[in-house]
C-alpha cells in the first residue's frame, strides 16, 4: 500500500497470548484490524504483513486485500529465545520469546576491566580535572542554585548542569544523574533544578548545553560536527565515529570517562546522602546508565528508559544489534568492519551491565525499532542485582510511555 495512506489508517494488533510471551517452538498468532480514522472499514487497498526476527531472518510474509475484509490474521514461531517481529505497511508489533534467555551477541573482551581501569586511572594520572562552575543567576532560585559545569577529558571537555539544593537542614542531599538522549533540541539543552536533591545531567557534545540554543543557532554546530566524522571516518554520525579506528578514538570513549570523574567530584564536593545516589536516562541516556552504573560503584538505583548502546554485536546472532549499530554502520569495506568487531564489544552496555550490582528498572518497547527489545534484553539478562526489574511496553516505539517514567521516578525517590 502506498505509505501516505497506510498513513490514513488505525492500525490495532492483538495475539492469541496477551501477555505478548511465547515458548520457543510454540506458534503465535497475530491478529490485525484496520480502519479508517473515522472507525469506518477501509473499502481498497492492499496491505503486505512480514514476520521476521528482529533481523533478516523472514518468517512469514501475506498480502491482504482490503476490499474483501479489514481484519487479517499471520502465525509464525521462533525456535530460539527472541522477538517474533510483525511489521504491516510501516507499523510494528512484535512478542517475545523467552526473552529472559537473550543472550548478548559475544562474550566480554578478557582484559575488558583491565581496559577500562587502566584508562580512568591514565586520565587521572595524564589530564587534570579543571572543574568549572559557573552560577547561572537567571536560574538560581530561592531553593537551589543552578550551575554550568565542565570538566576535562581525553583531547575535550564535557558539559552539564548541576542544580544544589539551598536548605542545608536537608543535607546530606540525595543526587540524581543523568545524561542526554541523542539527537540535539529542547532534551539536550536543559534541565530542572530541585529544592531536595542535587541534579546533574550531562551532554555527550563538545560544547556547553544552552536552553537559548535556537537562538544561539547551536543545531549548526551539530549539524557540522556530524558531517566532520562522515568526512573522516566515512559513519553515519558521532555515535558511530571513530572506533574503526581504535577505542580510544571513539566518539564515546572520552565522554564516558569524563562524566565518570565528574560523578566522583559531585560525590566529594557536596554534603550528598551516599545512599541515595540514582542515575535515570533514555536511550542514549539508557545506555550511559549501563555505562556508568557498571563502571562506577557510586550508583545505589538506575532507571533505564529503552536503552541504547547495548548488543553491539547482536548481528553476530542473527538480530538486530543495539542503536547506534556501530559495526554495521562502520562496515563499508572488510578492513573497517574488522577493526570495528575488534573494538565494539569495549562499548557494548551489555558488558557494563553484568558489572552492575545497585537495583536497576528497565523499560523496553517491544515496537522499538532504534533500541530492538531483543538488544535490551540481551543487556538486562546480564545485570547481576538481585533487584532489577523490566517493564515491557507492548507496541511501544522509541517513545517511551508516560506511566513508565511515573513509576520508575517514585521507585527512584522511595529508597530512604
Amino acid at each position: 500500500m502506498n505509505a501516505i495512506l497506510a498513513a490514513l489508517l488505525v492500525f490495532s494488533f492483538s495475539n492469541d497470548h496477551t501477555n505478548l510471551l511465547y515458548k520457543c517452538g510454540e506458534t503465535a498468532t497475530f491478529h490485525v484490524k484496520v480502519a479508517e480514522t473515522d472507525g469506518s472499514a477501509p473499502t481498497n487497498g492492499t496491505l503486505t504483513a512480514v514476520l521476521d526476527n528482529f533481523g533478516p531472518k523472514k518468517i512469514a510474509k501475506a498480502d491482504w486485500n482490503l476490499a474483501e475484509t479489514n481484519e487479517f490474521d499471520i502465525s509464525g514461531t521462533l525456535d530460539e529465545p527472541g522477538f517474533l517481529r510483525l511489521t504491516v505497511d510501516g507499523k510494528v508489533w512484535s512478542v517475545g520469546y523467552e526473552p529472559e534467555r537473550i543472550a548478548k551477541g559475544s562474550p566480554s573482551p578478557d582484559d575488558f576491566d583491565a581496559f577500562w581501569a587502566q584508562a580512568k586511572a591514565k586520565l587521572a594520572k595524564e589530564v587534570p580535572l579543571d572543574a568549572r562552575v559557573e552560577l547561572v543567576d537567571e536560574r538560581t532560585t530561592d531553593s537551589f542554585s543552578f550551575y554550568k559545569v565542565s570538566f576535562a577529558t581525553y583531547g575535550r571537555r564535557v558539559y552539564g548542569f548541576l542544580s544544589v539544593p539551598k536548605d542545608s537542614s536537608k543535607a546530606p542531599y540525595p543526587v540524581t544523574v543523568g545524561v542526554n538522549a541523542a539527537g540535539f533540541g529542547d532534551w539536550t539543552n536543559n534541565m530542572q533544578g530541585s529544592a531536595d536533591e542535587i541534579c546533574a545531567q550531562f551532554a555527550v557534545y563538545d560544547w556547553p548545553m544552552d536552553w537559548k540554543w535556537k537562538e544561539k543557532g547551536l543545531k549548526s554546530k551539530y549539524d557540522e560536527m556530524n558531517a566532520a566524522f562522515r568526512k573522516k571516518y566515512s559513519c553515519n554520525e558521532y555515535s558511530c565515529a571513530g572506533i574503526s579506528a581504535s577505542r580510544e578514538e571513539y566518539f564515546f570513549y572520552p565522554v564516558l570517562l569524563g562524566i565518570d570523574r565528574a560523578v566522583d567530584w559531585i560525590a566529594t564536593s557536596f554534603p550528598v546522602d551516599a545512599k541515595r545516589f540514582r542515575y535515570h536516562g533514555t536511550s542514549q541516556g539508557g545506555g550511559f546508565g549501563f555505562y556508568l552504573c557498571g563502571l562506577n560503584r557510586r550508583f545505589t538505583r538506575a532507571a533505564l528508559y529503552v536503552p541504547a548502546i547495548t548488543d553491539t554485536m547482536g548481528y553476530l546472532k542473527g538480530r538486530q544489534s543495539g542503536w547506534p549499530r556501530i559495526v554495521e554502520n562502520n562496515s563499508s569495506t572488510p578492513d573497517l568492519k574488522a577493526e570495528t568487531e575488534r573494538n565494539a564489544p569495549y562499548f557494548d552496555g551489555a558488558n557494563f551491565a553484568s558489572r552492575i550490582t545497585c537495583p536497576v528498572r528497565v523499560a523496553v518497547g517491544f515496537a522499538d525499532t532504534t533500541c530492538a527489545p531483543c538488544a535490551v534484553y540481551a543487556a538486562f539478562n546480564e545485570i547481576k542485582s538481585s533487584d532489577k526489574e523490566i517493564r515491557h511496553g507492548f507496541g511501544m516505539t522509541h517513545s517511551c510511555f508516560g506511566r513508565f517514567y511515573e513509576e520508575f521516578e517514585r521507585w527512584l525517590v522511595n529508597d530512604r
